[in-house]
């Protein structure tokens, strides 16, 4: 049994609303002002919260945000008049997750409730694999969350490889509608003269070519999502159409007379300046609107400090028993060389050159398995060199690195990269000219395992029988 609570200055609706509630099995408290409700919600933490936007005293955003600032990590569902919808959307970007326009249907406004309360907000399927901690990459995955529940048009913008499919499919996954199909399309594959056909479908005979019926992308995606990637690729004669279809929500297939009702969300996609396609006529500055009830961007992988490595090394495990490899390891220097490069392909890029070290690799992947032009990136940006010298009185060794750049331009992670390839080869060099001490000695003492070691020796030039016995 859950416990609500309404929040609305019309004593007669939350009456009636408690009671339906009730009804259903759970508990109900109405309150009619937002000093109210905080006191409410401080008293008893609920379930889930019904706040309507027009309250006496603190009105409804300013209870929504106080709510939210305190900590209140619920449901909370704004209840707003028709033709003010505008301002519950805005109400979603300070931490709303759904809203309801009055006069509502009894039955739709308990279902949706019931759906609230039992949903898990989490990342299910291929979204999996949005891996990040940056805090670029955190306030986009918080807000995919935080618009995933409201019934709302998503556009999302980024550069291409920055995973715009992902995140729709985790918006997709985490709505009142993750049960339902995912449909996506890449609005710049698609033929001009057969746009209108793979959306909204044909009928049998309804141009040449047209053998059979066909049911089109839109109606395919009923009760679900409908994921337009690249969306700024569609021909401005169609978007006039596909505008109607979005506000109307019914098609008819080309050479149909039927009308089809459509239940159906939108997200959208594009790695273009869509206010630049406005003012070049290129794109329609209605249908932009329409499309963008709710705007993420989506950062490229160079602003995402932290996250490369995260994202390469979950690749490398992937892929490893996908290739037949038992071990998928990548060193530390070539992390620091992953670090270091700008990834213009963005995540996409980043998945395909781990992929091809680790077919040249067969197990740790060093800086000469990666592809060359990241090579040759952290090379041209920085140069280093190092001397190891024992000292045999204190039993240490003592470690002395020249570095070289330009500049003009200075990458500090190319740098740190380059800087300790050369020191870990200086320093296994010194281990290596040392009397008495065995490969497993000489592994314990660096804490790594003998197969890494042999790894570094070969990679270096130095293996020897002897340094490389276990």
């Amino acid at each position: 049994m859950a416990h609500i609570l309404i929040v609305d200055n019309e004593r007669e609706l939350c009456c009636l609303v408690a009671t339906l509630i009730r009804e259903r099995g759970h508990s109900a408290q109405s309150v009619h002002s937002g000093e109210n409700a905080l006191q409410a919600v401080a008293e008893r933490q609920p379930d889930l919260v019904l706040l309507d936007l027009h309250l006496d005293g603190i009105d409804g955003i300013e209870t929504l945000r106080l709510m939210r600032r305190k900590g209140l990590d619920v449901p909370i569902v704004i209840l707003t008049a028709f033709g003010n919808v505008q301002a519950a959307v805005e109400a979603m970007k300070l931490g709303a997750t759904d809203f309801t326009v009055k006069p509502f249907d009894n039955r739709a406004l308990l279902d949706n409730i019931e759906t609230l309360l039992g949903m898990r907000r989490e990342v299910r399927g291929d979204a999996s694999a949005l891996i990040g901690e940056s805090p670029a990459f955190r306030k986009a995955m918080d807000l995919a969350l935080q618009f995933a529940v409201p019934d709302i048009n998503v556009l999302l913008l980024g550069e291409t490889g920055t995973g715009k499919e992902l995140f729709a499919r985790t918006i997709h996954a985490a709505s009142k509608r993750g049960s339902g199909p995912f449909v996506a399309v890449d609005c710049s594959m698609l033929p001009n003269n057969l746009i209108e056909s793979e959306l909204f479908g044909h009928e049998k005979g309804s141009f040449t070519g047209a053998t059979s019926a066909r049911t089109g992308r839109l109606e395919m995606a009923q009760g679900g999502t409908l994921f337009l990637d690249e969306v700024g690729n569609l021909p401005v004669e169609f978007q006039a159409k596909l505008l109607r279809v979005l506000q109307e929500r019914r098609i008819e297939r080309v050479g149909g007379r039927e009308t089809i009702r459509l239940d159906v969300r939108v997200v959208s996609a594009t790695n273009v300046n869509l206010k630049e396609g406005i003012r070049a006529g290129k794109f329609r500055q209605d249908l932009y609107y329409r499309l963008q009830e709710m705007t993420i961007r989506l950062p490229p992988l160079r602003e995402r400090d932290g996250d490369i490595s995260l994202i390469a090394q979950h690749f490398a495990r992937v892929y490893a028993p996908r290739l037949g490899l038992s071990v998928g390891e990548i060193s530390e220097v070539a992390l620091q060389v992953l670090d270091s490069y700008p990834w213009p392909g963005n995540v996409r890029e980043l998945e395909n050159a781990i992929k091809s070290a680790m077919v040249l690799a067969a197990g740790v992947v060093l800086p000469e398995h990666l592809p060359a032009e990241i090579c040759d990136y952290a090379s041209s940006n920085v140069t280093a060199s190092a001397t190891c010298e024992q000292d045999s009185e204190k039993g240490r060794l003592r470690l002395d690195i020249d570095v070289g750049f330009d500049a003009t331009e200075i990458d500090l992670k190319a740098l740190g990269a380059q800087a300790a390839d050369q020191a870990e080869r200086s320093l296994l060099q010194i281990l290596v000219k040392r009397n008495g001490i065995s490969g497993a000695q000489m592994a314990r003492m660096l804490g790594v395992d003998p197969k890494t070691l042999r790894t570094k020796l070969r990679r270096y030039g130095l293996e020897t029988g002897r340094a490389a016995d276990g």
